[in-house]
């Protein structure tokens, strides 16, 4: 009648709280990460291309419109837009012109700002949605590290991942960084096991990565050279090929496996063909509206591109072999980066650096991070074939034989490797956002402080677990502004202006912190308040009330005033001479033509009692010619402002790190603008 009970086997209960251990470890790293990330995100305004790409998913679902900023990957713009399907804010009409001219940027201003829509509840909508990929890529992190170094390996790789500035700002944001680094980690992972073991499961997870990643960015391009690489290692090693679909199977020629591999290759060339099409509704015209030649694709004025490239594009135009708005998104991006100035330690330069990303890398990264690596690098030696702390079973890729760690992390390498090589030679150096994806893959490389934790003695643990500590309190010590953070061995976020600035400092997010600001610090508005901002929000939607300078974009009204003791809040890339009417140090140019036009300013507003002097000003020269010598004027007089400001010891205050206060009073302003000047180049910087 009864059944017998019968004692657990002798273990059993230890391991299945081990197991839950690490369940529950993992999950509240997770949660800190999303508490961190989401929390953060919601004190910070909408960054510089955010509401481009919120404009755009919500134009694509809204309107089937394809048209408008391709130049980027449409994943995180269609994904994060899912929930304003069922918000479903006001869109500006079709009758638009900013619509019709596929002016992005501006139509994403009327969207936030112009059609009475919410802009804060809009961005928590869509923030929300992107730290899903961020949530997936600390999962990724965990189980391939766990797969390398056991249980413990896959803890400090994740708790490395969830306290990182970067993957917390850019986890919380809708921009295409944490998309493309959860798809090329992905991808990557996927790979690898596939070409050791092929089954059902791993041929659809290697599609689906695939998928997701073709449609992140054009740096997917960079999967090519890494399927190649990752390939030979594979057929030079000899190693076995176990084929699971249907009888199981060992293939161990050479020649047997590059057939394989071929195969392999051309199914996911076809589907990522046609998830492309997919995205594009399998139509290869980007207008939803053809018929209309008014609603096109924005024009645009492009460097020249390699001549295969535009053959290729050619050819792809005339047979409809990619749709036209991938086409045109893919020409764009490929032929501006040349245009872009960049900033770097105090240099500048058009088209950049090749030491730009190593010299971001040094100043963005933590400290305690380096160290840990270095650490785990040099402890690899001491290594097992095997990972400790996990049993073979686990560690071991298919196969007769338990495979060296050292192989089995050469996608790792390789990732590393092959993503660093390609980010130096990139003319594009407006930000450390770009070699993001280079950073989960070390975080897993990270895990082998786990064999080194456990092969040396107490004092080498401390230290470890020191450093990791260390490296847990950055992020607490910065919140919420993770996007700003700079390494303590280059004077920390506070001297971050005078290394990076664009997206690595000040990408246009710190409205609501100038607001409070001025609550405290400018009540009623008592002293005069002048701002010069580098961001896409309306300072109007905050009641910051402000003479405005010159900013980017230049949306302003432009009006005649006098710079007057006073307030002065610049942001951090206009005052480094990025994205300003005067690119690089102030030169002898500029000056002269600072001179000239303030002297035109000066004869015209002297005439402004006397109405025959003024007059026969006009007879000379029309009104138009005037307006436009008094905003060259403005123009140059804050580019001389700004110069003049590099060379002060520091701000007086600022703003989240990106926007530099200054209480400046009338001997200063003199100095600045009437003085002689503090850099003076002898030529402007040259395109």
């Amino acid at each position: 009648m009864f059944r017998r009970m019968t004692a657990p086997a002798p273990g059993h209960s230890s391991r299945w709280r081990a197991r839950w251990s690490v369940v529950a470890a993992v999950v509240a790293l997770l949660v800190f990460y999303v508490g961190m990330a989401l929390s953060a995100s919601w004190q910070k305004g909408m960054s510089f291309d955010e509401g481009l790409q919120i404009a755009t998913g919500y134009n694509i679902w809204l309107r089937n419109d394809l048209r408008i900023e391709a130049a980027n990957g449409d994943l995180v713009k269609r994904w994060a837009t899912l929930p304003l399907l069922l918000s479903k804010p006001a869109f500006p009409p079709v009758t638009d012109a900013d619509w019709r001219a596929g002016r992005a940027y501006r139509l994403a201003f009327k969207f936030f700002f112009e059609h009475g829509n919410d802009p804060r509840d809009l961005l928590h909508q869509c923030r929300a949605m992107v730290l899903v990929f961020g949530v997936a890529t600390g999962l990724l992190v965990f189980f391939w590290s766990r797969d390398l170094f056991g249980n413990r390996g896959g803890l400090i790789s994740l708790t490395l991942f969830v306290s990182s500035s970067s993957m917390l700002v850019f986890g919380a944001m809708v921009s295409t960084e944490m998309t493309v680094c959860c798809a090329l980690l992905g991808s990557v992972w996927c790979l690898w096991r596939l070409l050791h073991c092929v089954t059902w499961g791993r041929v659809l997870g290697s599609l689906v990565f695939l998928g997701l990643l073709l449609l992140s960015k054009l740096s997917c391009v960079l999967i090519l050279p890494l399927t190649a690489l990752l390939v030979a290692v594979k057929l030079a090693g000899g190693r076995p090929l176990e084929w699971r679909l249907g009888s199981p199977r060992w293939f161990r020629s050479r020649s047997a496996q590059a057939g394989i591999f071929a195969g392999l290759f051309l199914l996911h060339g076809l589907f990522g063909w046609g998830a492309v099409w997919a995205h594009y509704d399998f139509r290869y015209l980007a207008s939803p509206r053809p018929a209309y030649p008014e609603i096109a694709l924005l024009s645009h004025r492009h460097d020249p591109i390699d001549p295969t490239v535009v053959k290729f594009l050619a050819w792809s135009r005339q047979t409809h072999f990619l749709p036209e708005a991938y086409l045109h998104g893919t020409e764009w991006i490929l032929g501006s980066n040349e245009r872009q100035a960049a900033f770097m330690g105090g240099q500048w330069r058009f088209g950049g650096w090749r030491t730009f990303f190593p010299y971001a890398m040094w100043v963005k990264t933590p400290p305690a991070f380096i160290l840990l690596l270095l650490f785990s690098l040099v402890g690899w030696w001491g290594l097992r074939r095997v990972s400790p702390g996990a049993p073979a079973s686990a560690n071991a890729l298919p196969g007769p034989s338990v495979e060296p760690l050292y192989y089995r992390a050469v996608p790792l390498f390789a990732l590393v490797a092959i993503y660093f090589a390609v980010a130096i030679t990139w003319d594009l150096n407006i930000g450390f956002r770009h070699v993001l994806p280079l950073y989960p893959a070390a975080y897993v490389l990270a895990g082998a402080l786990a064999a080194v934790w456990s092969q040396r003695g107490q004092f080498a643990q401390s230290g470890i677990a020191l450093l990791l500590a260390w490296h847990v309190s950055g992020p607490i010590a910065i919140y919420p502004h993770y996007l700003t953070y700079f390494s303590p061995v280059v004077g920390g976020p506070v001297q971050g202006y005078r290394h990076l600035v664009d997206s690595s400092l000040d990408w246009g997010m710190d409205l609501p912190g100038l607001k409070r600001w001025l609550d405290v610090n400018n009540p009623g508005d008592r002293s005069p308040f002048f701002f010069a901002y580098f961001g896409v929000e309306s300072p109007d939607y905050y009641k910051i009330k402000s003479r405005r300078l010159p900013g980017e974009p230049d949306w302003r009204v432009v009006d005649a005033f006098p710079l007057s003791p006073g307030i002065y809040a610049i942001s951090a890339t206009l005052l480094q001479g990025v994205a300003s009417p005067v690119v690089g140090s102030w030169s002898k140019l500029a000056e002269a033509d600072y001179q000239h036009s303030w002297k035109n300013v000066e004869i015209y507003s002297q005439t402004a009692d006397h109405p025959r002097r003024r007059a026969a000003l006009l007879k000379q020269h029309p009104l138009s010619f005037w307006e436009a010598e008094y905003r060259t004027y403005e123009k140059l007089r804050f580019c001389r402002l700004c110069a003049w400001l590099r060379h002060q010891p520091r701000p007086d205050d600022s703003v989240g790190h990106s926007i530099l206060l200054w209480r400046l009073d009338a001997a200063q302003l003199a100095a600045a603008l009437i003085g002689p000047p503090v850099e003076l180049a002898d030529a402007p910087l040259r395109r």
